[in-house]
């Protein structure tokens, strides 16, 4: 499939990315980190990723076929242009990207936890309550501002009668 960017409007039906594979490729050689898989698979699967995400806002038309672009986006207390795609936004679809390309993706299957592992000498016990999933620290921070609360959000806002 290819990708078809989406630039702001909300308007093309057939928009399935925030970025294009151009972007993905500048945006891991500037991490020194190659990419051993299809760009645009990896993109298209990051955005399987993001469009499950609830986000700050309002879809700015209710035909669109993404959630950005938004209404009603503040960040860092300004308003947003409801045209613009957050540059977060497109950090967070890359960072997906390439957690996704080094098997941490956030959609990736969950394995069982293991309590305790033992082959001769060598044994594993793992924490109660670890997490059972990598916790990738570069999509979070993309996307931190970005997110409603309740699924890593963790700001909310408060208005003063």
């Amino acid at each position: 499939m290819a990708i078809v960017v989406e630039t702001g409007s909300g308007l093309n039906q057939a928009a399935n990315s925030y970025v294009d594979a151009a972007d993905l490729a500048e945006y891991a050689d500037n991490r020194g980190i190659t990419i051993s898989g299809t760009e645009d698979a990896l993109l298209i699967q990051a955005m399987d990723y993001l469009e499950s995400l609830n986000y700050i806002g309002t879809k700015f038309r209710d035909d669109q076929p993404l959630q950005w672009p938004r209404a009603d986006v503040f960040i860092d207390g300004f308003g947003q242009q409801t045209n613009i795609i957050p540059v977060e936004l497109k950090n967070g679809q890359m960072a997906t990207a390439l957690a996704i390309d080094s098997d941490n993706g956030p959609l990736g299957l969950v394995p069982r936890g293991v309590k305790r592992e033992k082959a001769d000498v060598v044994e594993v016990e793992y924490m109660d309550n670890a997490p059972s999933e990598p916790i990738v620290k570069t999509i979070n921070a993309a996307l931190r501002k970005l997110l409603a609360p309740g699924n890593g959000g963790l700001s909310f806002r408060v208005v003063r009668a």
